[in-house]
């Protein structure tokens, strides 16, 4: 047991990127929306070689961490875009990002919505009502709009 114990601790430590990689895989939107127990939720497509995703991604986690647990926060990176996705995981593991991040690794989030640039923003309000934003968001908005 004790040796159990070390042995997953020592996994845990030398490849987190491992253990981490199961929980970024992305099984669809609806499950986000369904998870966040009738809270908003704000979820932002992005892609790691698109520098306004990366202005989005920052003021995205702002919002994240005004918003505390009013607001359920996601992004999805636009994965199949990418080169491949050990690169994501490894801008994952570097950035720091508080906010969780899935993987889409067949660009279906993309095809759902019908939008054919990055980044984009998926808004949903309590009652389920989903509201696209193409472009990039900015904390004030996500402010706003929450309120």
């Amino acid at each position: 047991m004790k040796q159990g114990l070390i042995l997953l601790c020592a996994i845990l430590f030398v490849f987190p990127a491992i253990v981490r990689a199961d929980a970024l895989e992305l099984e669809s939107v609806e499950a986000l929306i369904d998870g966040a127990d009738g809270k908003p939720v704000v979820i932002t497509y992005w892609a790691t070689w698109c520098e306004t995703c990366l202005s989005d991604l920052s003021e995205l986690e702002e919002f994240h961490a005004s918003a505390g647990g009013k607001v359920s926060v996601y992004s999805i990176n636009a994965t199949k875009s990418e080169r491949s996705v050990k690169q994501v995981r490894t801008f994952i593991e570097k950035s720091g990002l508080q906010v969780p991040v899935y993987l889409d690794m067949k660009g279906a989030v993309a095809h759902q919505f019908r939008q054919v640039s990055v980044p984009f923003t998926i808004l949903v309000d309590k009652s389920g009502k989903k509201q696209i934003i193409p472009g990039p968001v900015t904390k004030e908005q996500l402010d706003a709009w929450i309120d």
